[in-house]
Protein backbone atom coordinates (compact mmCIF):
# COMPACT_ATOMS: atom_id res chain seq x y z
CA UNK A 1 0.00 0.00 0.00
CA UNK A 2 1.31 3.51 -0.84
CA UNK A 3 1.87 5.18 2.63
CA UNK A 4 0.40 8.65 0.94
CA UNK A 5 -3.14 7.17 0.29
CA UNK A 6 -3.36 7.19 3.92
CA UNK A 7 -4.07 10.41 4.47
CA UNK A 8 -6.94 10.77 2.20
CA UNK A 9 -8.44 7.51 4.49
CA UNK A 10 -7.56 8.88 7.86
CA UNK A 11 -9.55 12.20 7.60
CA UNK A 12 -12.99 10.48 7.65
CA UNK A 13 -11.75 9.11 11.13
CA UNK A 14 -10.46 11.72 12.88
CA UNK A 15 -13.16 13.20 15.15
CA UNK A 16 -15.53 11.37 17.42
CA UNK A 17 -19.52 11.59 17.22
CA UNK A 18 -21.63 14.68 17.87
CA UNK A 19 -24.04 12.22 20.15
CA UNK A 20 -24.66 8.72 21.50
CA UNK A 21 -26.95 7.32 18.79
CA UNK A 22 -23.95 8.17 16.39
CA UNK A 23 -21.62 6.35 18.80
CA UNK A 24 -23.87 3.51 18.14
CA UNK A 25 -23.58 3.23 14.70
CA UNK A 26 -19.91 3.42 12.47
CA UNK A 27 -20.99 4.71 9.30
CA UNK A 28 -22.19 8.20 11.06
CA UNK A 29 -18.82 8.31 13.03
CA UNK A 30 -17.24 8.20 9.52
CA UNK A 31 -20.11 10.57 8.42
CA UNK A 32 -19.51 13.62 11.03
CA UNK A 33 -16.10 12.62 11.48
CA UNK A 34 -15.13 13.71 7.82
CA UNK A 35 -17.28 16.78 8.05
CA UNK A 36 -15.10 17.70 11.34
CA UNK A 37 -11.75 17.69 9.96
CA UNK A 38 -13.16 19.81 6.38
CA UNK A 39 -14.36 22.35 8.81
CA UNK A 40 -11.00 22.20 10.40
CA UNK A 41 -9.29 21.88 7.19
CA UNK A 42 -11.44 25.10 4.85
CA UNK A 43 -11.23 27.77 7.88
CA UNK A 44 -9.04 29.95 6.30
CA UNK A 45 -8.93 31.79 9.68
CA UNK A 46 -6.93 28.75 11.28
CA UNK A 47 -3.08 28.95 11.22
CA UNK A 48 -1.35 25.64 10.38
CA UNK A 49 0.08 24.95 13.48
CA UNK A 50 -3.51 25.29 14.76
CA UNK A 51 -4.99 23.10 12.20
CA UNK A 52 -2.32 20.60 12.69
CA UNK A 53 -2.73 20.34 16.29
CA UNK A 54 -6.66 20.31 16.44
CA UNK A 55 -6.42 16.81 13.73
CA UNK A 56 -4.40 15.26 15.63
CA UNK A 57 -6.11 15.71 18.69
CA UNK A 58 -9.14 14.56 16.68
CA UNK A 59 -7.00 11.67 15.68
CA UNK A 60 -6.20 10.64 19.26
CA UNK A 61 -10.16 10.27 19.99
CA UNK A 62 -10.74 8.10 17.31
CA UNK A 63 -7.62 5.76 16.27
CA UNK A 64 -6.92 2.68 18.62
CA UNK A 65 -3.30 3.11 18.20
CA UNK A 66 -2.69 0.38 20.53
CA UNK A 67 -4.26 -1.96 18.62
CA UNK A 68 -3.35 -1.12 15.34
CA UNK A 69 0.19 -1.22 16.89
CA UNK A 70 -0.82 -4.65 18.45
CA UNK A 71 -1.71 -6.23 15.15
CA UNK A 72 1.61 -4.75 13.49
CA UNK A 73 3.67 -5.89 15.73
CA UNK A 74 1.84 -9.64 16.04
CA UNK A 75 3.98 -12.01 17.81
CA UNK A 76 6.74 -9.62 18.32
CA UNK A 77 4.33 -7.46 20.70
CA UNK A 78 3.88 -10.45 23.12
CA UNK A 79 7.88 -10.67 23.21
CA UNK A 80 8.54 -7.00 23.37
CA UNK A 81 9.06 -5.63 27.25
CA UNK A 82 5.92 -3.05 28.31
CA UNK A 83 8.48 -0.09 27.31
CA UNK A 84 9.46 -1.36 24.40
CA UNK A 85 5.57 -1.58 23.60
CA UNK A 86 4.89 2.00 24.63
CA UNK A 87 7.88 3.69 22.89
CA UNK A 88 6.50 1.45 19.78
CA UNK A 89 2.90 3.12 20.01
CA UNK A 90 4.08 6.31 20.46
CA UNK A 91 6.46 6.32 17.68
CA UNK A 92 3.95 4.20 15.67
CA UNK A 93 0.98 7.18 16.33
CA UNK A 94 3.70 9.50 15.52
CA UNK A 95 4.47 8.48 11.96
CA UNK A 96 1.30 7.34 11.24
CA UNK A 97 0.00 10.91 12.18
CA UNK A 98 3.16 12.63 10.26
CA UNK A 99 2.52 11.25 7.12
CA UNK A 100 -1.28 12.13 7.30
CA UNK A 101 -0.87 15.77 7.98
CA UNK A 102 2.03 15.96 5.33
CA UNK A 103 -0.47 15.49 2.39
CA UNK A 104 -3.72 16.03 4.87
CA UNK A 105 -2.35 19.97 4.71
CA UNK A 106 -2.32 20.17 0.67
CA UNK A 107 -6.26 18.93 0.72
CA UNK A 108 -8.00 20.14 -2.25
CA UNK A 109 -11.66 19.34 -1.97
CA UNK A 110 -11.67 15.49 -2.32
CA UNK A 111 -14.77 14.02 -1.40
CA UNK A 112 -16.26 10.97 -0.31
CA UNK A 113 -19.29 8.50 -0.98
CA UNK A 114 -20.24 6.15 1.44
CA UNK A 115 -21.07 2.11 0.20
CA UNK A 116 -21.95 -0.23 2.70
CA UNK A 117 -21.06 -0.85 6.43
CA UNK A 118 -21.01 -4.33 8.03
CA UNK A 119 -21.40 -4.98 11.24
CA UNK A 120 -20.58 -8.51 12.92
CA UNK A 121 -22.30 -8.48 15.93
CA UNK A 122 -21.92 -5.60 18.37
CA UNK A 123 -17.70 -5.45 18.65
CA UNK A 124 -16.70 -5.10 14.78
CA UNK A 125 -17.62 -3.25 11.83
CA UNK A 126 -16.39 -2.29 8.58
CA UNK A 127 -17.27 1.09 6.82
CA UNK A 128 -16.59 0.69 2.81
CA UNK A 129 -16.35 4.01 1.25
CA UNK A 130 -14.87 5.85 -2.13
CA UNK A 131 -12.72 8.89 -2.24
CA UNK A 132 -12.98 10.77 -5.10
CA UNK A 133 -10.52 12.61 -6.56
CA UNK A 134 -9.90 14.42 -10.21
CA UNK A 135 -7.70 11.39 -11.10
CA UNK A 136 -8.97 8.76 -9.25
CA UNK A 137 -11.65 6.85 -7.26
CA UNK A 138 -9.92 5.29 -4.38
CA UNK A 139 -12.12 2.20 -2.57
CA UNK A 140 -11.56 2.04 1.29
CA UNK A 141 -12.35 0.80 3.91
CA UNK A 142 -12.11 1.30 7.66
CA UNK A 143 -12.64 -1.67 10.16
CA UNK A 144 -13.56 -0.74 13.22
CA UNK A 145 -14.26 -2.21 16.97
CA UNK A 146 -15.82 -1.52 20.19
CA UNK A 147 -12.88 -0.04 22.92
CA UNK A 148 -14.53 0.17 26.50
CA UNK A 149 -17.65 0.98 24.71
CA UNK A 150 -16.44 3.27 21.63
CA UNK A 151 -15.95 2.50 17.83
CA UNK A 152 -12.22 2.65 17.16
CA UNK A 153 -10.48 2.37 13.85
CA UNK A 154 -7.86 -0.61 13.93
CA UNK A 155 -7.12 -0.72 10.60
CA UNK A 156 -7.51 0.50 6.78
CA UNK A 157 -7.82 -0.88 3.57
CA UNK A 158 -6.99 1.49 0.32
CA UNK A 159 -8.35 -0.60 -2.66
CA UNK A 160 -7.95 -4.11 -0.37
CA UNK A 161 -4.43 -3.46 0.79
CA UNK A 162 -4.77 -3.49 4.66
CA UNK A 163 -2.53 -0.68 6.18
CA UNK A 164 -1.62 -3.11 8.93
CA UNK A 165 -0.35 -5.58 7.09
CA UNK A 166 1.82 -3.59 5.08
CA UNK A 167 3.47 -1.93 8.09
CA UNK A 168 3.31 -5.41 9.36
CA UNK A 169 5.88 -6.93 6.82
CA UNK A 170 7.94 -3.81 6.64
CA UNK A 171 8.37 -4.09 9.94
CA UNK A 172 8.94 -7.84 10.49
CA UNK A 173 11.57 -7.52 8.07
CA UNK A 174 13.30 -4.70 9.99
CA UNK A 175 13.11 -6.67 13.01
CA UNK A 176 14.52 -9.80 11.52
CA UNK A 177 17.64 -7.49 10.37
CA UNK A 178 17.89 -5.54 13.56
CA UNK A 179 15.71 -6.84 16.15
CA UNK A 180 13.40 -4.86 17.82
CA UNK A 181 15.75 -2.56 19.42
CA UNK A 182 17.03 -1.58 15.68
CA UNK A 183 13.32 -0.59 14.83
CA UNK A 184 12.66 1.37 17.41
CA UNK A 185 16.10 3.34 16.70
CA UNK A 186 15.27 3.48 12.76
CA UNK A 187 11.43 4.64 13.66
CA UNK A 188 12.93 7.72 16.31
CA UNK A 189 15.05 8.61 13.02
CA UNK A 190 11.94 8.57 10.79
CA UNK A 191 9.78 10.54 13.47
CA UNK A 192 12.95 13.31 13.95
CA UNK A 193 12.59 13.88 10.05
CA UNK A 194 8.80 14.13 10.51
CA UNK A 195 9.03 16.61 12.94
CA UNK A 196 11.75 19.11 11.08
CA UNK A 197 9.54 18.77 7.92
Amino acid sequence: MKRLLFPALLATLLAGPAGAQEEEDPGRIVRNTINQVLSVLSDPALPEADRRARVYALAADRIDFTGISRRVLATQWADATPEQRQRFEALFREILLGSYWARLRHYRDERVEYVTVMTEGDALSTVDTVIVTDQAEIPISYRMERVNGKWMAYDFLVESLSLVTNFRNEYRNLIKLNGLEGLLLQMAKEVEKIEKA
